[in-house]
């Protein structure tokens, strides 16, 4: 039943990251004039549609997308209602309304889960491990971390952000033990092993934290940043390392799956947090100037602005289309790894 009710969210939230996409297309298409022949979720073939405001709105059989199609969305037609007849402003906000509504969407959630419940831990020691700087200096299970070099901490985050500034450096924890406080001093490791941290210990499970309104939007922001520079670098590493750290339908359905599973003990917060990851993810893959992709769409019309003329129909029809079969390949071959992670319980 578990595993039914994450299947179904992933296609609730696929879908309404689409419908946010796609909305912003349609609705700048609609201010600036231009006609919109449909409004599809998913790809065809069809199952239902209906007509409303000369545009078609259709739901598709094959649930993994959707789409905005518009009159001479390829400059194929000059018309005074066409996209390719608009002024080059005017499409580029058409095209990149569409990642900027999911990258809004995403900024939206992140601060929504700062400012509800933001998942986070406790600074309680529930083990000390062998071999490690916690140990030496004489930290035990049980204790709980309230001050590092006298800045007061209450949480996870806080205590590894405090941690990680004074790595090779000795810091002074202010420790409540029972009912009395002690003071340690210990110096964390800067080369830690595998699944140890710098001092050694391990924490209590997750608490729950909440945020101002002003500091939930600080963090929001601060998230998006980091978001970014990740993703970025993610794109950077695949052509030494490949797509193996990258996820497809099958890999976000199986994560989303699990996020659901845990949704009784961890609140609805890790389910904002991913369907946030994955909004910005749409949104910033893109703006990438990519055949097919709404970056690639913006590489065209700047390229048509600066030679005044719109590139020829046919050209940019046929390259937008290998483009999409080069990512359809691709979709493929991510979606045959995560299979393979997945039955190997990876």
């Amino acid at each position: 039943m578990t595993y039914f009710l994450g299947i179904l969210t992933f296609f609730v939230v696929l879908a309404t990251l689409v419908i946010a996409h796609e909305a912003g297309h349609f609705g700048f298409a609609k201010l600036f004039g231009v006609r919109v022949e449909e409004f599809g979720l998913g790809f065809p073939p069809r199952l239902k549609s209906w007509r409303r405001g000369g545009t078609l709105y259709s739901l598709n059989a094959l649930p993994l997308g959707g789409f905005v199609k518009m009159y001479g969305e390829n400059g194929e037609s000059d018309a005074r209602d066409s996209f390719g007849a608009k002024p080059p402003w005017q499409r580029l906000i058409i095209l990149v309304a569409g990642p900027f509504m999911n990258l809004l969407l995403a900024l939206l959630l992140f601060f929504a889960t700062f400012a509800i419940a933001f998942p986070d831990g406790s600074t309680v020691i529930t083990s000390v491990q062998p071999h490690s700087p916690a140990l030496s200096a004489g930290l035990r299970p049980g204790d709980r971390i309230i001050a590092v070099d006298n800045q007061p901490v209450s949480y996870r985050s806080q205590l590894q952000e405090a941690i990680d500034g004074h790595l090779g450096d000795p810091v002074t924890l202010r420790v409540l033990r029972g009912k009395h406080t002690v003071t340690i001093r210990v110096v964390p490791r800067q080369n830690p092993g595998r699944g140890q941290g710098p001092v050694g210990i391990l924490l209590t499970d997750q608490v729950m934290r909440r945020y101002g309104p002003v500091t939930a939007a600080q963090k929001s922001v601060q998230a998006m940043r980091e978001f970014a520079t990740a993703t970025f670098q993610m794109l950077v590493s695949i052509p030494r390392q490949g797509t193996s750290q990258v996820s497809g339908p099958v890999g976000i359905a199986d994560t989303t799956t699990r996020t659901v599973s845990a949704t009784p003990k961890n609140g609805i917060a890790p389910l904002l947090l991913l369907i946030a990851v994955l909004s910005g993810s749409l949104g910033l893959l893109n703006l990438l100037p990519i055949p097919a992709l709404d970056g690639g769409r913006v590489l065209f019309v700047l390229i048509s602005w600066v030679r005044r003329r719109n590139i020829d129909p046919e050209v940019e029809g046929l390259v937008h289309l290998v483009g999409m079969s080069v990512l359809l390949l691709l979709i493929i071959l991510i979606s045959y790894q995560d299979v393979v992670r997945w039955v190997g319980g990876s």
